[in-house]
């Protein structure tokens, strides 16, 4: 657990993890030179679980975090903020799912969302290790402070500091390419929302550092990482609401998408069948929300015919007699 001036939900957040089902643990509690109350919470405690290590100097969040990876003597290795609050069955839970799946390296879980001025909401991630891969295209999809790392399987691995607010998400994306990912599909943990959440205060660098991650992804599997490549990935992959598509822009999405697809049969790193599923259902998605017209519906038959074929007959036959009726 990285702390820097905590002291307001602190000790909410260290009685979370001190009173898990699952005991047998060290907690490190790495202070990157605090100068609030917060050294003085941890000293409070009597439990010789407790490791406190104390910065000399302010190093920064993605420092402190690979200090803490280094520092770390377990099998595995959990992650938490100061602000947030474990629940008491986290730990055994994702202790269970890796002893009963050996091959897996990190897993996450749902969370939910809470704070003084929001309303209380589950924020639910892809549970499958091909689901979470196919999703880092376009955001995040792990908690990072619900992740449970396997520390065997992370090796030599640390958050790079080229990435700054989005450290998390570069990680799982280098990670996915050794090990497997899972989420526990149950909410294990309360993520605090306040005025002082790096997504908050380092919005718009979270945003630019993830559209290099998305390019970084994209470079790997054999696709250029243009600007207009790394929209179009965060179009299908992330959790954007589509008011309404251009014809024009649902033929360079579906280019995106054959090509994407073409270039994993080369390199097989995603599963051919769920990407191209997964590809399916959100272009089917947006072209609900595209103007249609005998341009696109040729273009579709051509490159994409299976999205005109989902949808069910009655829907075409619509469609169909809508764009004659324009013409």
């Amino acid at each position: 657990m990285p702390l820097y001036n905590g002291e307001k939900y602190l000790k909410e957040a260290i009685d979370s993890i001190l009173h898990q089902t699952y005991a047998d643990f060290e907690l490190l509690l790495i202070d990157d030179a605090s100068s609030d109350n917060t050294e003085n919470i941890i000293r409070s405690y009597n439990d010789n679980r407790i490791v406190y290590i104390k910065n000399e100097e302010n190093l920064g969040l993605i420092k402190t975090l690979n200090k803490g990876l280094n520092l770390a003597k377990g099998q595995f290795i959990a992650r938490m903020d100061q602000d947030d609050v474990a629940d008491v069955t986290r730990f055994k839970k994702q202790i269970n799912l890796f002893e009963k799946n050996p091959d897996l390296g990190v897993c996450g879980t749902w969370f939910t969302c809470f704070g003084d001025q929001i309303k209380e909401r589950v924020l639910d991630h892809p549970e499958n290790d091909e689901d979470i891969k196919i999703s880092l295209l376009g955001r995040s999809t792990l908690g990072h402070p619900t992740v449970m790392m396997r520390k065997s399987a992370i090796q030599d691995l640390r958050y790079d500091e080229n990435y700054t607010s989005a450290e998390d998400y570069e990680f799982w994306t280098r990670l996915s390419r050794v090990t497997k990912l899972q989420n526990i599909p149950e909410s294990l943990l309360k993520y605090r929302f306040h005025d002082s959440n790096i997504s908050v205060l380092d919005q718009p660098l979270q945003a630019e550092n993830a559209k290099k991650i998305i390019g970084n992804q994209l470079k790997y599997i054999g696709l250029n990482h243009s600007d207009s490549n790394i929209k179009m990935s965060e179009i299908l992959f992330g959790n954007f609401y589509i008011h309404y598509f251009s014809d024009s822009e649902f033929k360079k999405l579906t280019n995106f998408a054959n090509n994407l697809e073409s270039r994993n049969k080369q390199k097989k790193f995603y599963n051919e069948n769920i990407l191209n599923n997964t590809i399916n259902q959100r272009l089917l998605t947006i072209f609900n929300k595209t103007e249609k017209n005998i341009s696109l519906i040729s273009f579709l038959l051509k490159n994409r015919k299976e999205i005109i074929t989902k949808r069910r007959f009655l829907a075409n036959a619509k469609m169909i007699a809508k764009i004659i009726l324009k013409k």
